[in-house]
């Protein structure tokens, strides 16, 4: 009997033994998930209180700035306090620059010059965090000069991000950056082709669309980037790019012919009619349709009957958009429209018919 009471008690030892080793590993989970949560709950706390000290500081920043504008002989040693904190002041200066100018942003520029900013702001370019050396690289624009130029051409050494935001502050500071600088970099991948890269591109291109024009006479140009300066050129209002624009024209990649004929559109000049004509009878309905826009933007009462014609076209983006074209041309396309209304062919007459409701013309 005794060695049966000894042998049925020696697992529930065990047992016990088990339960205990669960419990406490349950409690060092409970002690580790409480230890976890405190921990956010004080980042939590730490960091609205330095989010509330750096909001703070801004607007001490900021009330300073219009101390410098009223003329208040202190105001710039109400800014001495934050001259460490560059990045706090670019940020600041970004915003603030955003809305200030004539004598007021040079008063403003003065004073940041008295206290060593610009200075702070190239050194910080080297150190901390990417976003601090973004907004100093974007804040610098606001301070010319060649230092600024020096500091800048080494952080486009960077990444895509830096090398664009330092290119962009180098234009604004006066510095040269020229579309083939920027097609270079395209092309081997220092520059990402986003549409932050377009629109810096489109700025330089207005700023020297001769050298925009010079650019497209590369043979090593991908039709993307080609694309790009085309369409860059056709918003810069240099009717010398005419010529240029017409000779894209006739290029064997359809995207770029399309984008060339949008783009003599877009310069709405009589000379590019002849480029635009031979776009509306293109093999590529792309480029019919880009041309048939283009007739419409460019105001070519010439072209009517052309895009008449185009309102039987195979493509029904061709069709409408030869239809919405005539309806910008006034009497001729009015004229014409009325007639593809009466048709019984079906392509023209519901493209007609659409254009005139919603020009409200019977």
């Amino acid at each position: 009997m005794t060695r049966t009471s000894s042998a049925s008690a020696s697992p529930g030892a065990s047992e016990v033994s088990l339960l205990l080793a669960i419990w406490a590993i349950a409690l060092v989970l409970m002690a580790m998930a409480l230890s976890w949560m405190a921990a956010l709950i004080v980042q939590r706390l730490v960091g609205a209180r330095l989010q509330r000290r750096r909001v703070a500081r801004r607007r001490a920043i900021e009330f300073a700035l219009l101390a410098v504008m009223q003329g208040r002989a202190d105001a710039a040693l109400a800014l001495r306090p934050y001259q460490d904190d560059p990045r706090l002041i670019a940020e600041t200066l970004l915003d603030f620059l955003g809305v200030v100018r004539g004598r007021d942003r040079e008063l403003v520029v003065e004073a940041l010059e008295a206290i060593g900013v610009p200075g702070r702001l190239r050194r910080r370019l080297s150190t901390g965090a990417w976003p601090g050396r973004l907004a100093a690289a974007e804040a610098l624009a606001a301070f010319p000069g060649p230092e600024t130029e020096a500091a800048l051409r080494r952080l486009a050494d960077r990444s895509p991000e830096a090398r664009l935001t330092a290119l962009e502050a180098l234009a604004r500071a006066g510095g040269q950056v020229s579309v083939d600088q920027l097609l270079d970099a395209a092309s081997q991948g220092d520059l990402r082709l986003t549409g932050r890269f377009a629109e810096f591109l489109r700025e330089q291109a207005a700023a020297d669309p001769a050298g925009a024009s010079l650019a497209l006479a590369r043979d090593d140009l991908a039709p993307e980037l080609r694309i790009l300066v085309l369409d860059a050129l056709g918003g810069s209002g240099d009717y010398n790019a005419i010529t240029v624009l017409a000779e894209n024209a006739r290029r064997p990649e359809p995207l770029v012919r399309a984008a060339a004929v949008r783009a003599l559109g877009r310069l709405q000049h009589p000379a590019g009619q002849t480029a635009i004509a031979a776009g509306l009878d293109d093999p590529d309905a792309e480029v019919r349709a880009a041309a048939a826009e283009a007739a419409g933007e460019a105001r070519l009462p010439k072209l009517a009957e052309a895009l008449y014609g185009r309102l039987s076209d195979d493509a029904w983006r061709v069709r409408f958009q030869a239809a919405a074209s005539l309806g910008r041309l006034g009497e001729p396309g009015l004229e014409r429209l009325r007639t593809a209304a009466a048709l019984s062919e079906p392509a023209p007459q519901r493209a007609a018919s659409l254009t005139l409701a919603e020009l409200g013309v019977v």
